[in-house]
């Protein structure tokens, strides 16, 4: 979901649902960026009407899918949750047996916590280790306090591990990543996306700032920050991405990334584009963290009328198998049904060599910073 409650076509279609489809070799003369193919139908919807915020990883013989569910049943409203599905052929999900305390439906593995920063839980993210796997997360407070703006900020950046990918337990009970006052996440810190970069990790995440912000700049923005151990991080002080138009579907806010260092060096972002209550897919490519981002100015993935996606794409992760760039993100409808796509597109995504027809906008981060 990524909270845009607190916030303010593909042009050929695969026939399945999120299996490895051949993928198009069709390239936008215009801007040298490959086109992408999306799923005709849901690639995952489970048992809630709300199943959000995919993070896929492959992981030997089986695919394992994090994704941010809803309990309906709480007496004290709505309460978010992390559960999990698994796939042998990444296809067909089947969730996993519970394995979350207090747990209400088949899947969950990670619930809130009553009275502490985390009570809701949302935006996951799977990272496989050396010795298991990291599962990052979004807590936040019912939001009951009168100094608490909303239900869903502030929230704060939590961790929890395992060894076997399904019983997770929290690596520690405070957030290991909070936002900082005055900055670019003063209100929220959601959608972690992380990966191996030069001997240590990488972050990218959506920041939120709604009152004292930088510049007097309320608004989401794409944050980044650096670890040795994925556990411990410094923030950039700057955005990587910014709001910027044109194009104009960016143009009221960037969100929810995932990130890709492709096999040519680039580091790829993918990223939501706000434009009012439109939400598209984009993505960009820079050389390093400290230069500006070619932005492909058409979005990748957009809204399909009438499809389980016809009110908004969001929220993307992406992985690099077989000569294709694989996407899961989240689709909406006009009825509040929150599902799972897919879509795929052939490396390599850049085609042309020149910049001259694309939007270079964003600010360079300077890497690192003091991490509050």
């Amino acid at each position: 979901m990524k909270n845009w409650h607190v916030l303010l076509v593909g042009a050929v279609l695969l026939a399945g649902c999120g299996g490895s489809a051949q993928t198009s070799n069709a390239v936008d003369s215009a801007t040298g960026w490959v086109l992408w193919t999306k799923s005709v139908t849901p690639a995952y919807t489970g048992s809630s009407r709300i199943v959000s915020d995919p993070s896929v990883i492959a992981d030997d013989a089986v695919f394992r899918l994090a994704f941010t569910s809803v309990d309906f049943t709480n007496p004290a409203g709505p309460h978010a949750s992390i559960s999990l599905a698994t796939s042998t052929d990444s296809s067909r999900w089947t969730a996993v047996d519970s394995t979350a305390s207090g747990s209400v439906f088949r899947g969950e593995i990670l619930r809130g916590r009553d009275g502490e920063w985390d009570e809701n839980l949302e935006t996951p993210f799977l990272l496989k280790t050396a010795n298991g796997y990291f599962l990052y997360y979004s807590g936040y407070r019912d939001g009951v306090d009168p100094s608490e703006p909303a239900k869903g900020l502030p929230a704060s950046l939590g961790l929890a591990a395992s060894t076997d990918g399904v019983t997770f337990t929290r690596a520690q009970s405070a957030p290991i990543l909070e936002p900082t006052p005055d900055s670019f996440d003063a209100d929220a810190i959601y959608s972690p996306d992380v990966i191996p970069y030069e001997g240590g990790y990488l972050m990218v995440y959506a920041g939120h700032c709604y009152n004292h912000c930088p510049g007097d700049a309320p608004g989401v923005r794409i944050l980044s920050a650096t670890s040795p151990d994925g556990v411990h991080w410094a923030k950039s002080a700057q955005p990587l991405l910014a709001p910027s138009a044109p194009p104009k579907w960016m143009s009221d806010g960037v969100a929810e990334p995932a990130i890709l260092l492709g096999p040519d060096g680039y580091l790829y972002l993918f990223f939501t584009g706000v434009n009012g209550t439109e939400h598209a897919i984009g993505v960009a490519r820079t050389a390093s963290l400290t230069n500006a981002w070619d932005i492909d100015p058409k979005p990748i993935i957009a809204p399909t009328a009438g499809s389980y996606d016809e009110t908004g794409d969001t929220g993307p992760s992406v992985m690099l198998e077989n000569g294709a760039v694989r996407m899961w993100f989240t689709g909406t409808t006009g009825a509040g049904q929150y599902s799972i796509g897919y879509a795929e597109a052939q490396w390599p995504l850049r085609r042309s060599k020149t910049h001259s027809t694309n939007p270079v906008l964003a600010i360079a981060a300077a890497l690192p910073s003091s991490a509050k």
